[in-house]
């Protein structure tokens, strides 16, 4: 049977790290990384925010799923040929990406007390951005179904899976809408809801109220 390695790989829409110095202490989760945030206005703000969001949008945190195989050509062989062309696995490295990036409306960061704040929050999103793609997903994956049966046990494809699904987008298609949006959405629910956002939320307001 094929080796199958899933390896995860987080970058950053914005690979400037935060000079920590330049702005008060706030908290920072284990083993992450600060990267500066994007700035943008409140109308692209909006625009980003999910579409169900109503309410005035300050930080947020946004992640770009993709799958590839690094050596495509050595990795799938062709078995059979003619009208009946199939093709096999051959093992190695599949890679599991998250890009990551964390945008701030512009204004915001003119008073340090809402920069640390929205920091603060959407520092917990980048986290369990990276642990999705670095724990939770490679092991979901080699649970489905498709990998089990095409990527571990090696069976043959027809080829006109093969490049739809393979060569095309539809495994990586397979794998976001089945593995990875649904745990990306459902831990920016748990972190966008309860007593902890509210508490979040009216401390933004009452900044903006007194102006520091």
């Amino acid at each position: 049977m094929p080796d199958v390695r899933f390896e995860p790989r987080v970058s950053y829409r914005n690979e400037l790290l935060l000079p920590l110095n330049l702005y008060p202490a706030f908290r920072v989760p284990p083993g992450i990384t600060v990267h500066a945030p994007i700035f943008v206005s409140a109308q692209q703000m909006q625009r980003l925010a999910p579409a169900d969001t109503i309410i005035v949008v300050a930080g947020l945190t946004k992640t770009e799923f993709s799958l590839r195989f690094p050596d495509f050509v050595k990795q799938w062989r062709q078995v059979r040929s003619g009208s009946a062309a199939r093709w096999q696995f051959q093992g190695g490295v599949v890679c599991l990406d998250a890009a990551i990036a964390l945008y701030m409306a512009e204004g915001f960061q003119k008073d340090p007390r809402i920069f640390a704040m929205i920091m603060e929050h959407e520092l917990l999103h980048v986290r369990d951005e990276i642990d999705l793609i670095t724990r939770y997903a490679p092991a979901e994956a080699r649970r489905d179904q498709y990998v089990q049966r095409y990527l571990i046990d090696g069976r043959e494809v027809d080829d006109s899976m093969f490049q739809t699904w393979f060569r095309g987008k539809g495994f990586e298609q397979w794998i976001h809408d089945g593995i990875w949006a649904p745990e990306h959405n459902r831990r920016g629910r748990a972190r966008d809801s309860g007593t902890e956002w509210e508490r979040y939320r009216e401390n933004i307001d009452k900044f903006m109220r007194s102006p520091g």
